[in-house]
């Protein structure tokens, strides 16, 4: 016992130091998803003007004013035939302020294919925003995962409009054709890094059941082809988490190797160290909170997470459950920050609670 406490303590020591949080505000009040929740930030500059600007994916949105002007204008028969969009959508601030100090308005939503982009919302995943040129062609797309079917949806960038996307096509994958254990593909979110530093983007992703796959592309910077999943794995062992996993690839300890950054159901935030450049298996895991240390091979107890999390007390990060990551220098001093998305209710259980989300920032001291 007096070792394991020793090992705890010296990794968690090496962790990388946060400050307090504050949450972030829009039109001078904190940004909050009532009755949607499941909070998922993206950080960049959206519209090119050097400030960096914050997209938020939501689980259960209605039509964008714009949309709705529009249907309001329909005749009663072009009303008829109008497919609504679904409800989990993705939110645009646009940063009024400077880089180093953001400010944001109000928000729009973002568009593709001619209207509000979407997923469907089913129990526990929205949309989920990442922003990468997947095609090569110098323009930034967007993909997001989705609950049912284990696909990742594939928005392509407009050329000559930066502002709107293609209406989306899923993603080729080996999982997808194969019909063996749906749970495995449920609820999948995806970020994107060339883990293999091949020159192109590989796709890590979680899903409900907490594990975290990889799969390499083995095409061009043009044109992806992604080949069958494989567990990444700590210290052989694959690694697993108390529930929805959402892992973000980063090198968080700024040694130059790729780390992991895996959010769960429960509300942890692990830290999985990279070994080497290119590895599949990582050192284990510690929690960022905790120091709750993660070991792979099981499935751990959503309970007893969430038990080390209540225990903080008045100390606990942020409230909720489900946390979606982002990373990005926030304050310009050359460190990466981190960002957490959540979903929370009344403390109280009641069924009719409705449900919200914050996105909250952890400056690196």
């Amino acid at each position: 016992m007096l070792m394991f406490m020793l090992v705890t303590t010296l990794c968690y020591s090496q962790l990388p130091q946060l400050e307090k949080p504050f949450r972030i505000k829009a039109a001078g009040k904190v940004i909050d998803l009532p009755g949607s929740g499941h909070a998922a930030p993206f950080v960049f500059d959206y519209n090119g003007d050097g400030k960096k600007d914050i997209i938020i994916g939501e689980f259960s949105a209605p039509m964008s004013k714009k949309l709705q002007a529009k249907y309001d204008a329909m005749t009663d028969e072009e009303k008829k035939n109008f497919v609504r969009p679904f409800g989990g959508k993705a939110r645009i601030y646009i940063n009024e302020g400077t880089d180093k100090n953001p400010v944001f308005g109000d928000y729009t939503y973002l568009q593709a294919g001619g209207t509000d982009a979407s997923v469907k919302p089913v129990c526990c995943i929205g949309f989920d925003p990442f922003f990468t040129d997947l095609d090569g062609d110098k323009v930034l797309d967007v993909t997001s995962g989705e609950y049912l079917g284990g696909y990742i949806h594939f928005y392509k960038g407009i050329k000559d409009n930066p502002f709107e996307f293609e209406a989306p096509v899923d993603i080729a994958q080996p999982d997808t054709m194969l019909k063996a254990n749906v749970m495995d593909k449920a609820m999948r979110t995806a970020n994107f890094a060339d883990f293999d530093k091949d020159g192109d983007l590989d796709m890590i992703w979680g899903n409900v059941m907490g594990d975290v796959y990889l799969s390499l592309n083995k095409g061009t910077k043009k044109k992806v082809d992604f080949t069958y999943s494989v567990p990444l794995t700590t210290d052989g062992k694959a690694i697993k988490t108390d529930g929805k996993s959402d892992p973000l690839p980063v090198d968080w300890d700024s040694d130059g190797i790729l780390d992991l950054l895996v959010g769960t159901e429960a509300g942890d935030i692990i830290f999985f160290k990279g070994k080497s450049k290119g590895s599949t298996d990582f050192a284990p895991g510690i929690s960022i909170w905790t120091g709750r240390i993660y070991t792979g091979g099981e499935k751990l107890s959503y309970l007893k997470i969430k038990e080390s999390m209540d225990a903080l007390g008045e100390n606990r990060p942020y409230p909720g459950y489900r946390v979606r990551l982002g990373v990005v220098d926030w304050n310009n001093d050359k460190k990466l920050d981190l960002l957490v998305g959540n979903t929370f209710a009344d403390e109280s259980g009641n069924k009719d609670t409705p449900i919200s989300g914050n996105v909250y920032i952890f400056l690196r001291k």
